[in-house]
């Protein structure tokens, strides 16, 4: 427990002031994780546990058991159970799950920072009671803050060309509306297939990734992995730039969120390093050698078939550049020497005829 001005440790403190800065500071202003805080008596230094949702003692106020004296919660002495690391004691809440921590927006960008710079703090808090719904909301509003500002800067490059045919002409009003109509259709569909292929694609990696933590011999719930994953799409809102940052950002910022959520995951299910590691690249090592063999198998032969067709390139064209064929270069050379013994129109001479030929054909 340390205090929220200046960080200073207070565990151990009779007085309700930090000894470094003098702020104030209550124990109930503190959450804990279950059973690792102990509640001394400030007379006998009597131990009590916490065992609520918040790993405060139940009830606040009651008798001391050894001196009988009136134990009041935020009167007590604090500090960490015997074998508890100091920086696992406090219960960390992921800011979206926080109502306390701000508005929406307030919420949204604090998980993304978190995801960015402190995933473990992260996988800290989700070492309590996990909830998917939430954090599926949280990847929709990712997805969503992603989608819409390429999609918009889509349909304006779209709608130019007939905004500015438009008022050239002063005519074609109807087209116009036609036309940004169907420009709001194109991006609707976009957006929302691709918010369905990013959620089933993330529950895709995350039920593989279960799958292979079962093989390793960690039974890990779904929804943890899940969890993990979608608080660490922090790292991907970069890609919310307009045509720069999905075509530019897209493979530093995945490499960026495979981390984060290996760090989230090990935190949150207390698992070996490499366990998370295989178990989270699995998939996607098996998804990208998929997607290798399809695009060999069904897009590189077809294209291959087009160029074929294609003068100058391909199979059917290769005599033209290449060799002549056995024969063709004497046909070649005898119709080049009988072109040239012929003369012009112009040169030749009318072929003599013999006079008794005529007379034969003027004969009865």
């Amino acid at each position: 427990m340390k205090c929220k001005g200046c960080g200073y440790s207070l565990w151990n403190v009779p007085g309700r002031t930090c000894p470094e800065c003098g702020r104030g500071f209550l124990p109930s202003e503190f959450e804990f994780r279950a059973n690792a805080v102990e509640f001394c008596c400030p007379g006998c230094m009597q131990q009590y546990y916490g065992s609520d949702a918040h790993g405060l003692p139940v009830p606040r106020a009651f008798a001391c058991v050894r001196c009988h004296a009136l134990c009041d919660l935020d009167s007590m002495i604090l500090r960490a159970a015997p074998g508890v690391a100091d920086d696992s004691v406090e219960l960390h809440r992921v800011p979206w799950e926080d109502p306390l921590a701000g508005g929406i927006i307030k919420r949204f960008f604090a998980t993304v920072r978190d995801g960015m710079t402190r995933p473990s703090r992260i996988g800290s808090a989700l070492r309590g009671d996990v909830v998917a719904r939430r954090a599926t909301w949280y990847a929709f509003a990712v997805l969503s803050v992603i989608a819409v500002p390429t999609a918009l800067g889509f349909m304006a490059i779209t709608l130019i060309s007939p905004l500015m045919s438009a008022v050239n002409t002063r005519s074609g009003g109807a087209a116009l509306r036609n036309t940004i109509w169907e420009a709001f259709l194109g991006a609707s569909t976009v957006l929302a297939g691709w918010m369905i292929a990013g959620l089933l694609g993330l529950a895709f990696f995350a039920w593989l990734t279960t799958l292979t933590l079962r093989m390793c011999g960690e039974r890990v719930p779904w929804k943890v992995v899940w969890c993990s994953f979608g608080y660490a799409l922090g790292p991907t809102v970069l890609m919310a730039v307009p045509c720069l940052g999905i075509y530019c950002g897209s493979t530093p910022l995945g490499i960026w969120w495979i981390v984060a959520a290996c760090l989230i995951l090990a935190r949150a299910a207390s698992l070996q390093a490499w366990k998370v590691v295989l178990s989270v690249l699995s998939p996607i090592v098996l998804a990208g050698a998929l997607f290798t063999t399809a695009f060999v198998l069904f897009v590189i032969p077809p294209i291959t078939t087009a160029m074929a067709g294609i003068p100058g390139t391909g199979t059917a064209n290769a005599t033209v550049f290449g060799p002549p064929a056995p024969g063709e270069a004497e046909g070649d050379a005898a119709d080049d020497s009988g072109t040239d013994d012929v003369e012009s129109p112009e040169t030749v001479e009318p072929a003599q005829v013999a006079p008794t030929d005529l007379i034969e054909k003027e004969a009865p």
